[in-house]
Formats: structure tokens, sequence, C-alpha cells
């Protein structure tokens, strides 16, 4: 964006202990858009509680794969980009969509309102959590939600 601003990213990373591994901040906010006017105690605290709420929604996930002796995403075969594996680009498609729709009301408290004064917050807020229980649903094996008739 050419703004006459400097973009400046946090170098900040959210260190885990846990299976799914640590998280750049910096990549959530390139990858999502997040306007740097959006305070950065904001994002961590979103992303944090996101990380947690994911925790608990795919333990089942994570436990499959230790009982198959695999005690980290990054220890998923399969194909990868960058060398990040499917596996981990899914869970972080989860860990940003949900973390976006936390944070997506405070877009519209941000200064002059320039840039996204013509968003339509609730069809997006829908849209972020529509593709984060879509990558759930995918980590954990399930397909696409859907209806059967009788």
């Amino acid at each position: 964006m050419l703004n006459g601003r400097n973009t400046v990213y946090s170098d900040e990373v959210i260190e885990s202990n846990g299976f799914w591994g640590n998280i750049a901040i910096k990549e959530f906010q390139q990858q999502r858009a997040i306007p740097l006017q959006i305070p950065l105690e904001l994002i961590k605290s979103s992303l944090i509680s996101t990380m947690q709420t994911l925790e608990i929604e795919l333990g089942d996930v994570v436990e499959k794969y230790k009982a198959q002796g695999i005690n980290s995403v990054d220890d998923v075969a399969g194909t990868k980009i960058n060398g990040e594996n499917a596996v981990k680009t899914l869970y972080k498609k989860a860990l940003f969509a949900q973390a976006k729709h936390d944070i997506l009301p405070e877009f519209e408290t941000i200064a002059s309102r320039d840039l996204h004064e013509k968003r339509t917050d609730i069809s997006e807020q829908k849209q972020l959590l529509t593709e984060s229980v879509q990558a759930i649903r995918t980590l954990k094996g399930k397909r696409r939600g859907t209806v059967w008739s009788i």
C-alpha cells in the first residue's frame, strides 16, 4: 500500500511447547492484511486465546498423531511448501481466520476508516469462521458439512 508509511511488522514469536509449534506474529499480520494501527497487544491476545481454543478443539487430532509416534506437527509426512506441511498450513489457516474474526470489530475503530469503510463486517466475520471450521474439519478427517434428505 502506498500511503507514505513504512510497513513494519512485529518480529515477535508466540512460543508453544505443544504439538502445533510456534507462531510468528508477522506471518499473521501479512497473510491476513492486519492494519498496522491494530494494537500489537490485541493481536497477541487474540492469537494466544485462539491457540488455546484450537488446542482443545483439536485434542483428538493430536492424540491420533501421537499414537502414531508423531510428537510435532512438523514431523507429519506429506507435501511441503517452504518446509511447511499441509497439516501445519491447515492449522495456521484455522488459527489466523479465527484470530482475525476476533479483532475484526477493531477495524471500525481505526482512525479515519479510510480503507475499511465499505466492508461488511458481519459477512466477513461469518466468512472467516466458515474458513476456520472447514480447516478444522479437514484436520479432523471430516468432509465439508452436508445435509442428507430422508
